[in-house]
């Protein structure tokens, strides 16, 4: 006699083959059901012409940039300095708010700079004589404000006054924070002269060159004699950002006589 654990056993053992076959079958069935449909990729070609011109154009501007960077300035004087000088005056009177700001303000007189000088003294100076052209100090225009005492100069830094690449040199940049300072503090001076007893500079940021770049100066009215000017001024870029700041100390010598630079700048 099997028990009826055994008959239960028998008829699994029975009904597994044909459940695993059917499972098989089924496997099958739904498998071959699923064809893979026959597609057609979109055709690369558009987008590698686009990922080209894109790429293509950003290696000419840096090609460019990179050329004009590393090449050396082009000579004072030249075809190609008188070209980037007129690019550069060009700028200036058409694309720096600055400019249009203190055109439109009564209080400010627009003048050039180095009026005082004649060429030959032109030529001589560090200035306007080795740092001239495009290359150098390339512009400056002056705005006075004969009221408060203050003095902003646009000026264009060239590529040929970097110290690291793309950087203006602080010794160059010093020298025009200097005579900036002393422009303020000689309109001061009943003798129209004087030379810096002191200076003193905080650089904040760097100053890179191919930019027009605003320096402020004003003096002191408080501190200041006759004898003795005080002036303070900063520097400041294209976006408003202070770059220096700067104080200083000019004093007509007592035994010493100076040219007398006139009324202008």
């Amino acid at each position: 006699m099997f028990g009826p654990r055994r008959v239960l056993q028998s008829r699994l053992r029975l009904l597994a083959p044909q459940s695993i076959s059917r499972s098989r079958l089924q496997a099958s069935r739904n498998v071959s059901s699923v064809a893979p449909s026959p597609t057609t990729e979109p055709s690369k070609w558009p987008r590698r012409l686009v990922y080209a011109a894109i790429f293509g154009t950003l290696g000419s501007f840096a090609g460019k940039w990179m050329d004009e960077k590393v090449s050396a300035p082009p000579r004072p004087g030249s075809h190609e300095d008188r070209r980037r000088l007129e690019d550069i005056h060009h700028v200036y009177e058409h694309q720096l708010p600055i400019v249009k700001k203190l055109r439109n303000d009564p209080d400010y007189i627009e003048d050039n700079v180095y009026v005082n000088y004649s060429d030959d003294d032109k030529m001589n100076r560090f200035t306007s004589g080795l740092l001239r052209g495009s290359r150098g100090v390339a512009f400056q225009k002056i705005f006075w404000n004969d009221k408060e005492k203050k003095a902003v100069n646009i000026v264009y830094l060239g590529t040929g006054i970097e110290g690291w690449p793309t950087v203006v040199h602080g010794g160059a940049l010093g020298t025009i924070i200097d005579e900036h300072l002393g422009r303020a503090a000689v309109r001061h001076l009943p003798e129209r002269t004087g030379v810096t007893a002191n200076l003193e500079i905080n650089y904040r940021a760097p100053v890179f060159s191919g930019h027009f770049y605003t320096f402020y100066a004003t003096l002191d009215q408080e501190r200041s004699t006759d004898r003795k000017a005080y002036v303070t001024g900063e520097v400041r870029d294209p976006m408003g950002q202070v770059c220096a700041q700067a104080s200083g100390l000019f004093v007509v010598p007592k035994k010493y006589e100076l040219r007398t630079l006139g009324d202008r700048f």
